[in-house]
């Protein structure tokens, strides 16, 4: 490491429900930060400011966060919701830390929660979001269908196939497959040949090649200086932040002109996304490099996305992101395991708290706790990357065990 660490996770606790389990977001909240509290080993009243993401999609309450908080009967200082699109929930450590650093807070808490599908219709809810009203909600959009207008411009730039992408779903599915809160564990490992027997949900994006709703998830993040971590804590160290944002809907996407961020290529374009300034923050800040990167967890709701990113990130050349996956390289022999819990792809996608369980699933790993399949070579450092919107937003982190 070149740079001192900017603030400290000291507490973590995550929380699931299923359909045969129900819980709404406020209830994974509140189990989730109950036992983060506990790890961190404070109280309630310890707290001195809470950050969450969006309002849940399965509870749409504004201030969301002021209603958690009001249910834990928790007063805090400060307390807001970021709203970088899901990208945003990632943001909340470097809002933390900042705060920190201000000596505004001792603590501060990270928190996120959703559960879509056991309480909302999700496609219409998703589509209701996140497209135009005016120039897409007319055509009837679902999130897969646009998001398949970026893979189809991936394809034809840099002769990307079908077969390239499942070999991202095949790769997601062998780290899913072993954990116990994936949503699609139940259907074991998978080939090649079976993601290209699904069916099309909107082309070239087949079934296995898109994320699944998966269920409910919670989790909660208790954040301090670093030099205030206790010797019984067991803390993840936060080196390095950026975040970005180009636009709201794709339509306004690909209308763009001009764009101040270095590297993003001629526009438009929909091959490059905002995580490529997000990652040149976080790496200057923490004074690292891809090749200091031993993990990667990535928000990769459909397949074409892998390999987008890991170009954004600064793993391979554009067009060259599959190789990474080709090759092996984020597997649990691969020197960049990525994705560990199965990712987006097999994990599951239960709302806005997707981007948390990416966070969660990181701490776990470089804590050495994971609940499921856990690299060969234990990791030290771990990039967290988080999108939101249709290639809208995206933030990162750079951790450290």
């Amino acid at each position: 490491m070149t740079a001192q660490p900017v603030a400290a996770i000291v507490g973590m606790g995550d929380a699931y429900a299923t359909r045969a389990d129900r819980k709404d977001p406020l209830q994974l909240a509140v189990e989730a930060t109950v036992a983060a509290l506990a790890d961190a080993g404070i109280t309630k009243n310890q707290v001195d400011a809470l950050f969450t993401g969006r309002s849940p999609w399965a509870d749409k309450r504004s201030q969301w966060n002021n209603i958690f908080a009001s249910h834990m009967q928790m007063p805090l200082t400060f307390t807001s919701e970021l709203t970088l699109h899901g990208a945003g929930l990632t943001a909340t450590l470097a809002q933390a830390s900042q705060m920190i650093a201000a000596g505004k807070a001792e603590y501060v808490l990270c928190l996120q929660s959703d559960a879509t599908e056991l309480f909302v219709d999700a496609v219409a809810m998703g589509a209701e979001a996140d497209a135009d009203p005016q120039f897409e909600v007319m055509y009837g959009p679902t999130i897969p269908s646009l998001y398949a207008q970026a893979a189809r411009r991936y394809f034809h730039e840099f002769d990307i196939t079908e077969a390239d992408l499942a070999e991202v779903a095949v790769a997601d599915q062998r780290w899913g497959a072993h954990h116990p809160h994936a949503a699609k564990a139940k259907h074991g490992e998978i080939d090649v040949a079976t993601v290209l027997a699904s069916p099309y949900v909107a082309t070239p994006l087949r079934r296995w090649m898109c994320s699944t709703w998966g269920g409910g998830t919670g989790g909660a993040l208790v954040v301090t200086a670093a030099d205030n971590v206790r010797p019984q804590q067991k803390p993840v160290y936060l080196h390095g932040y950026g975040s970005a944002t180009t636009h709201e809907y794709l339509s306004d996407r690909m209308n763009m002109r001009t764009c101040k961020f270095a590297d993003f290529g001629t526009l438009p374009n929909l091959t490059h996304t905002a995580t490529i300034e997000a990652a040149r923050q976080a790496y200057a800040m923490a004074g690292l490099g891809p090749s200091d990167i031993d993990m990667v967890q990535m928000s990769v709701n459909f397949a074409h996305m892998g390999p987008i990113l890991m170009e954004d990130l600064g793993f391979a050349k554009k067009g060259r992101g599959i190789d990474v996956y080709r090759e092996g390289r984020t597997g649990i022999d691969g020197d960049l395991p990525t994705d560990t819990n199965g990712g987006w792809l097999s994990f599951g996608q239960p709302g806005i708290s997707c981007n948390m369980d990416t966070i969660v699933e990181t701490v776990r790993q470089l804590r050495g706790q994971a609940l499921g399949l856990a690299p060969t070579r234990k990791p030290e450092t771990a990039l967290v990357q988080g999108a939101g919107g249709m290639l809208a937003a995206g933030s990162v982190l750079v951790l450290a065990a």
